[in-house]
């Protein structure tokens, strides 16, 4: 939990269990931990969002969301409960609630009642597929399911550890449910910014799914960050869901190109196609007429210069081949394009040199046709080198999802310990006041001791300092004083002798 201008965040890891009763349903408990982010500033009111990660393998992991936008909360409920209560009034499936968060006595119950008719919105990544999600073999299978289930709640509980969520914090969120239809303009428009699906899955943007029944394919009406100048708008097909495809993937026949091209043996009047034959097209044909035509039409043979330089842009045009998501089958598809750059590039030939056609038709085929080999083994190569290219960002995307996750742990454990010292703050201001009050008692009490004191010296510490003056010099100074006089005395007579002898003898 943190703060920033005024603004409040809360993110925690959460048990759900959904408790609407309709039709006889039981309450049900959500055996998935989610992951609740709850965010409130006042610019743009509040929003809750659950997350939960449905990892398919260990490399590959979807993450889904749940947006519960205060439009749709009808009643926000925040209460502590006792695991130990087992009377008929304590929430449903308390007991698995207090198993899964770690035997703990008091948790805190964030209950969420919506409105009739409104359930929350999931979200998924662009291109989830219904086999993809309901896969029999699939291991993401139970955690969609669940994820579907809180969907089509309307009334559910969240649980978390007791002390975890300041009672300010939850005032602040219900406050900004209440006050979501006096919003502004400006505020509105900053809400929108905060529920953007386009912010979702690092800026490629998500849709939101019908939890009845997840579509064949999810449309793709959220697209990724602006487009940079060359990038094509075109919608992406389910090879290229995570990025925005530029190109027709090799193995999509259009529906008006399905049928065949032609074998050369099919041709008559010296390698011309029959005028009453239709021209045998393919996804690679498809491509050749979007990049030749107009000015860029080849020339005839004779100028070989001229047509060398037109086929090279070509080959320079078939270079880019989309996003890198793209599913292209090389070796699948060589033979097949081989022959149906041969049959346009010939029949534009034969069509503007119908003399030299007839001379050497072999010939000029063997030409045109390796050249194109050349150009197409160059592509094939370009190709190759995107693939790998693909792959190591592909690796590196994933290390960096993994890092990401790592950091928003570590951003929970950070506010969870912030709001711990912050506790732990508030409880030594309490003591730390109680404290000042009892000096305060101390301090009034300090005068009245002195005075006391002050009398009790002049009254006791004459008498006792002369007796124990007394008593000291009769125990420390008697003999000392005794012994000096005795030593005067002795030197008087001492002197007082030597003087009457001098006056005897005089």
């Amino acid at each position: 939990m943190s703060s920033s201008g005024g603004g409040v965040r809360f993110a925690h890891t959460v048990f759900a269990v959904r408790e609407d009763e309709e039709d006889g349903r039981q309450p049900e408990f959500l055996d998935q931990p989610f992951k609740l982010n709850a965010l409130y500033h006042p610019s743009s009111s509040v929003l809750f969002r659950l997350s939960v990660v449905s990892a398919q393998s260990t490399s590959n992991k979807t993450i889904l969301y749940l947006h519960i936008t205060p439009d749709r909360i009808a009643s926000l409920r925040h209460t502590t409960c006792d695991t130990n209560d087992t009377s008929d009034e304590s929430p449903p499936c308390l007991e698995r609630v207090r198993q899964r968060l770690g035997a703990k006595r008091l948790v805190t119950r964030l209950q969420l009642r919506l409105h009739n008719g409104f359930h929350c919105q999931l979200i998924a990544p662009t291109g989830l597929t219904r086999d993809e999600a309901q896969a029999p073999d699939n291991p993401a299978r139970h955690t969609f399911a669940l994820a579907t289930s809180l969907a089509t709640a309307s009334t559910f509980s969240l649980y978390f550890p007791h002390n975890v969520l300041r009672v300010a914090t939850f005032q602040a969120f219900a406050e900004a449910v209440r006050q979501f239809p006096n919003l502004t303009a400006a505020q509105r428009q900053s809400y929108e910014r905060v529920v953007d699906l386009r912010r979702l899955y690092y800026g490629k943007g998500g849709t939101v799914v019908t939890p009845e029944e997840v579509p064949e394919k999810v449309p793709e009406k959220i697209q990724s960050s602006p487009l940079h100048d060359g990038q094509d708008n075109r919608a992406t097909t389910p090879a290229t869901s995570e990025s925005c495809g530029s190109t027709v993937a090799f193995d999509i026949v259009p529906r008006d190109q399905a049928s065949p091209p032609p074998q050369y043996d099919e041709h008559g009047n010296n390698g011309r196609q029959p005028k009453d034959q239709p021209r045998a097209k393919s996804a690679v044909t498809a491509f050749v007429d979007g990049s030749l035509g107009g000015d860029d039409d080849l020339p005839p043979y004779r100028h070989s210069e001229g047509q060398h330089n037109n086929a090279w842009n070509v080959s320079k045009r078939g270079l880019h081949f989309g996003s890198e998501e793209t599913d292209i089958h090389p070796s699948s598809k060589r033979v097949y394009s081989k022959r149906t750059f041969t049959t346009i590039y010939t029949t534009t030939m034969d069509d503007e040199r119908p003399g030299e056609n007839s001379k050497s038709p072999l010939a000029d085929l063997e030409r045109s046709q390796s050249r194109l080999t050349t150009l197409l083994e160059q592509q094939r190569q370009q190709i190759l080198q995107l693939q790998a290219d693909v792959e190591e960002l592909k690796k590196r995307n994933r290390e960096l999802e993994a890092r990401h996750d790592d950091v928003e742990d570590s951003c929970c454990d950070l506010g969870n310990r912030q709001t711990e010292t912050e506790e732990t703050v508030e409880s030594l201001l309490i003591h730390t006041g109680e404290l000042d009050d009892e000096c305060e008692k101390l301090g009034k009490h300090m005068p009245d001791i002195c005075d006391d004191v002050e009398e009790w010296a002049k009254d006791n510490l004459g008498g006792v300092m002369q007796e124990h003056m007394s008593k000291w010099f009769e125990e420390n100074m008697a003999e000392t004083v005794n012994g000096y006089i005795n030593d005067k005395v002795a030197d008087k007579l001492a002197v007082t002798k030597a003087r009457m002898r001098r006056a005897l003898q005089d």
